[in-house]
């Protein structure tokens, strides 16, 4: 497990005022986190005590290949999305075959289409196209992993690789300190978790939540906002990566929720808003 940044406990003595001391770098060990509103040296979790905060995403190695893969396939959403809701459909009948009419398709994003299959080596094998009848065929890997990662673990990855591009170029540049995490949980010390987390970014002890959706019919928009709420993180540090929201989703749903909301194609905009304003 590992901690996040720079957690403090708060050390209490008659003598001398309230001061924040870093907790042990031992990091064999989940950490207790203790706040107080008096002190402020946790901002997510100031309306919480006595939580356990750590990622899991650290043990999850993802080889620089799946990494890239991620990133593809998220550019590439809008060419493949309806393909991605029929594959999700196939997993969950636990259906490997696999295959694919592209009769809608223009002829040079059918290509576009053969080809980033064709990389998705591990996950869907056998790629044919027949010209004959226009489709595609394959058979998806029926593993957990690979299941995880196409039907939504990839865009966590790639979310994650954007967000530390940006931070490297904005934060690195002004020698600010951050760091990033992906698959948080919260949990109280019995080990009941409290909430988790796509991805948790820290700049200066302040904390930001990037939540990542890739499924179609996401539409849970206020308990998001409970969630930013009790963390304390309204407005404007927390972020939706919602691969289906339109112009009209954006618009209205930052309006009335108070946190951000982006497609992939918004992506890098909207968080160097968040952390900029935030």
């Amino acid at each position: 497990m590992l901690k996040l940044a720079s957690i403090y406990k708060v050390e209490e003595d008659e003598d001398k005022p309230l001061e924040a001391v870093p907790l042990t770098e031992d990091k064999t060990k989940k950490y207790e986190i203790q706040v107080s509103d008096r002190v402020g040296t946790i901002n997510l979790l100031e309306r919480m005590e006595n939580v356990i905060m750590y990622s899991t995403g650290i043990q999850d190695y993802v080889p620089p290949k799946v990494r890239k893969l991620a990133v593809e396939i998220m550019k590439n959403h809008d060419l493949i999305k309806d393909i991605l809701g029929e594959i999700r459909q196939k997993y969950q009948r636990q259906d490997k075959d696999f295959e694919i009419s592209l009769d809608d398709v223009e002829e040079y994003k059918k290509y576009q289409i053969l080809e980033l299959f064709r990389k998705m080596s591990g996950i869907i094998s056998g790629v044919r196209y027949n010209r004959e009848n226009n489709t595609i065929k394959c058979s998806l890997t029926m593993t957990q992993k690979a299941q995880r990662f196409i039907t939504g673990q990839y865009l966590e990855i790639a979310v994650e690789g954007v967000v530390n591009d940006i931070l490297s170029e904005w934060a690195g540049s002004k020698g600010i300190p951050y760091k990033v995490y992906r698959n948080v949980k919260i949990e109280s010390l019995n080990g009941t978790v409290k909430n988790e987390f796509d991805i948790v970014i820290v700049i200066r002890n302040k904390f930001y939540i990037v939540e990542c959706k890739s499924g179609k019919n996401f539409d849970d928009w206020n308990r998001l906002s409970e969630i930013a709420v009790d963390y304390g993180i309204l407005p404007q540090r927390m972020c939706l990566v919602y691969s289906y929201a339109t112009e009209e989703d954006i618009q209205s749903i930052e309006y009335f929720c108070e946190y951000y909301i982006c497609d992939t194609s918004s992506l890098r905009n909207k968080i160097i808003q968040m952390i900029s304003f935030g």
